[in-house]
């Protein structure tokens, strides 16, 4: 329960907050260039006639919570302004909580009802709404600019079937996984924690330079023959994942048909699965006897261990590195040897839909006011006004200007995540990782297993 409080914080410090100053402050009418849409049937402006639309999340509260500072007061006002000229209301709410989101989405989006929403969903109700159609076909709706680039592409790609679009996201990509590094044990091990930072921007953060550095901070302090500073401890599930990402592939993939299917035993998989073997036998903290399965976490927030891959969102008020006593970094996962050249992380981000039981009049309506409501407040900056809210959360600005933006500008959109019963951290990473076998006996063990999900996943 403290991640997924932790992971709505998140969502929520992205949807918001915005707390960059205005690039120059405005007298009289703020938006007296804003120039309002007109309905392109009745060539004039849109009259949504009152129509009231519940966003429909897990996480908000019953009442608003009040701006806090000069921006979200300009979002709200502006939000406030445009409801007014175009004639509709627009609300988030709790719909359900987070465990029973995907069963109460499904039921409303079969049985109907009087309100009108804009559900929040996640990867974990994608597979069987697609497989029913259960979400409107948001191709349908002509007056949406869904070119734009509000709109997350990652999202359309991962909620397409059939030519058919299922899902939206008017936001970038939520900053996820990346490495977090300890400042102090790097500087005492003789490493410029800045090089890391320096090595991504010229592209040189490869695998092969994060295990010199590995070797480095890795050391037995008092030569008892026990090594007292291990360079990295990790939850296995994640750590494979941006390991796949970095090196240009994944674990399920989607082919040019939309059909996922396992990728666990292609060329740059298995360059992943022996890199990941070598690794672990040789740098990663051994399990402590008795600890829990997230100990590392303990382990870096206590200067234990030099690496470990974590979520962004640990650094949030609240969260585990927030009070860290060490200085740390950040930086994206280092890059193969199979790479494209772009440093990523995965997405797994919400997903905006609207229930496949309204006819498509009223659909269409509800898609538009929602393009209309998510638009940006004049005077701010949308390309660099994300990243105020994240600078007092890090210890340098280079994890936000530079690993954050990276996160954000490559859009990776993660497919294992939508396969109901799919279990890859029991099935194959932990033989791997902690088991001794090989990639194919992994991959012999599992594929049937596997199959069977994916072709449920893929009807």
């Amino acid at each position: 329960m403290k991640k997924i409080l932790l992971v709505c914080l998140s969502m929520l410090l992205v949807l918001n907050t915005l707390t960059a100053a205005p690039k120059k402050a405005k007298k009289g009418n703020p938006y007296k260039d804003v120039v309002l849409e007109k309905d392109p049937t009745t060539k004039k402006v849109y009259n949504f006639k009152g129509m009231n639309i519940i966003i429909g999340d897990w996480w908000s509260p019953d009442v608003p919570n009040p701006p806090i500072n000069q921006a979200q007061e300009d979002e709200v006002a502006y939000r406030d302004w445009l409801q007014e000229k175009y004639k509709f209301t627009m609300n988030m709410k709790t719909f359900a909580s987070w465990d029973r989101q995907p069963q109460s989405v499904a039921n409303f989006c079969i049985t109907g009802g009087e309100e009108n929403y804009v559900f929040v969903v996640d990867s974990r109700s994608v597979s069987a709404a697609l497989r029913s159609e259960l979400f409107f076909d948001l191709s349908k709706v002509t007056d949406v600019d869904w070119s734009n680039k509000k709109w997350d592409k990652s999202t359309a790609e991962k909620m397409s079937r059939g030519g058919k679009i299922y899902g939206m996201r008017p936001l970038a990509p939520e900053p996820r996984l990346g490495l977090f590094f300890n400042k102090r044990l790097l500087q005492e091990a003789g490493v410029d924690p800045e090089s890391i930072y320096d090595m991504q921007a010229n592209g040189t953060w490869t695998w092969e330079a994060f295990e010199d550095i590995c070797k480095k901070v890795q050391r037995d302090l008092d030569n008892d023959g026990i090594i007292d500073i291990y360079a990295m401890a990790n939850v296995t599930n994640d750590f494979t994942a941006l390991a796949l990402a970095s090196n240009g592939t994944a674990l399920i993939d989607r082919d040019e048909n939309g059909k996922l299917f396992n990728n666990a035993n292609s060329p740059k998989a298995l360059e992943v699965w022996e890199w990941i073997i070598h690794m672990v036998k040789n740098y990663e903290m051994p399990t402590p006897e008795g600890a829990a399965w997230d100990f590392m976490k303990d382990e870096f927030l206590n200067g234990g261990i030099a690496f470990t891959v974590d979520a962004q969102y640990t650094v949030n008020v609240g969260g585990l590195f927030h009070d860290m006593k060490d200085d740390y970094g950040f930086v994206c996962f280092p890059l193969g040897p199979s790479t494209d050249g772009k440093y990523k992380t995965v997405h797994d981000d919400n997903i905006y839909v609207v229930p496949g039981c309204y006819d498509d009049a009223r659909a269409k309506k509800i898609v538009k006011a929602f393009d209309i409501y998510m638009s940006d407040t004049p005077g701010y900056d949308s390309e660099e006004v994300w990243k105020e809210g994240f600078y007092p959360l890090f210890r340098d600005a280079r994890a936000v200007d530079e690993t954050l933006e990276l996160m954000r500008s490559n859009p990776n959109p993660r497919y294992d995540t939508m396969i109901a019963g799919f279990n890859y951290g029991h099935d194959f990473i932990l033989p791997l990782w902690f088991g001794g076998a090989t990639p194919q006996e992994a991959y012999e063990a599992s594929k049937n297993i596997w199959q069977g999900l994916l072709d449920d996943a893929n009807r």
